[in-house]
């Protein structure tokens, strides 16, 4: 296990700049995911951690030795591809040990560790098969039995299920957190899938256009969004923006919503909205704070019940998506699958602002950070 420093490293194609002076450190067994839209860097700041890009500026530190320069092969460090990367002409036997032969380690030590990854990884009876004749699932467990039987100090992921289907993704999900769990390693993991960052995650960074725009705990950055893209990207469905109208009422300051008959909303941090009277600004919302009425959440502080027209509804078994429009924004409502909504029908819905955050409309920055 090692920590990882990387300190304000860019990297520039000619004039133009991908990496834009990234920071991050993060602690010896540490989870950490890199997650963000494609074209986003987190794949060429993958590749500058294991020495596969040159950085243009800054350092990178595995271990508290600074191997900036170094070569891929003098940073001990292991990565699983998208692709696998696996040797088609070799047995699973001989792909994972392959590593471990390039480094001379000697033959009885190779077989105890072939022995201990691959019963670890639920792989020990596809030894003698050849890549060709293994699932997506198998190749996928092989190239990771491949990295684990290195023991290098930091193991590196790039987009390792994107090419499995969603079952399959889901089940190795699932391997993945019990791998860490058990090993305690050191992984940096890099996807653009925001699900599989929420569920694998000790902490987060979500990048945007070569620069992270927050770092945290999942749960750090689902209830408290640095600004519109992280709060956007980050939860499914994707956390409500609905416009609305800062108003001062003889209850203090409210946010009006357009809707049925105007709603008058409270907000956890009224101060921060002083400057805002009057003008609009985006309240976000996420989809489970607005639902059907709830016996255990009324006369609560910040919730309040309105009339909305509903205009699709989307079951999804556990619950149903009500999606209806606000100020011209379509809103998603997380419901119960016995609640009565009915296409075009009017229905009551409870408001639960307890957790909302605000966000300038033309900045996209948090207000109420």
């Amino acid at each position: 296990m090692a920590n990882l420093i990387i300190e304000q490293v860019k990297k520039r194609y000619g004039s133009t700049e991908v990496l834009k002076g990234i920071d991050i450190s993060i602690k010896a067994g540490e989870f950490l995911i890199l997650v963000g839209p494609s074209g986003c860097g987190k794949s060429t700041l993958m590749n500058a951690i294991a020495g596969l890009d040159d950085v243009s500026e800054g350092r990178i530190m595995i271990a508290d030795r600074d191997v900036t320069y170094a070569d891929p092969k003098d940073r001990d460090i292991a990565m699983v591809f998208q692709s696998y990367a696996l040797y088609p002409n070799m047995t699973v036997e001989e792909n994972i040990s392959f590593g471990l032969e390039m480094r001379k380690v000697p033959k009885e030590e190779r077989d105890v560790e072939v022995k201990r990854v691959s019963e670890m990884l639920q792989i020990d009876h596809l030894l003698s098969r050849k890549p060709a004749h293994l699932s997506g699932g198998q190749r996928q467990r092989v190239a990771m039995g491949r990295a684990l039987a290195r023991r290098p100090q930091l193991y590196l992921f790039d987009e390792p299920l994107s090419n499995l289907d969603a079952k399959l993704r889901v089940e190795m999900r699932t391997e993945i957190k019990k791998l860490h769990q058990k090993l305690g390693t050191t992984i940096v993991y890099v996807t653009h899938d925001q699900i599989e960052a929420m569920t694998l995650a000790d902490r987060i960074a979500v990048m945007k256009d070569g620069e992270v725009q927050q770092l945290g705990s999942p749960q750090e950055i689902y209830d408290n969004p640095a600004n519109l893209f992280v709060a956007g990207f980050m939860g499914s469905p994707a956390m409500n923006f609905i416009p609305a109208t800062v108003v001062s009422t003889d209850n203090g300051i409210m946010l009006e919503l357009a809707t049925k008959t105007p709603t008058l909303l409270p907000f956890p941090k009224k101060e921060a909205l002083n400057a805002y009277l009057g003008k609009e600004i985006l309240l976000g919302l996420r989809p489970e704070m607005i639902t059907e009425p709830q016996h255990h959440k009324e006369g609560l502080e910040f919730v309040v019940k309105s009339q909305v027209n509903v205009e699709v509804t989307e079951p999804m078994g556990a619950d149903t998506m009500v999606i209806t429009r606000i100020n011209d924004s379509e809103i998603n409502c997380r419901c119960h699958p016995a609640y009565p909504a009915a296409p075009g029908s009017d229905i009551e819905l409870m408001f639960d602002t307890s957790k909302a955050v605000a966000f300038d409309k033309d900045s996209g920055e948090r207000i109420d950070a």
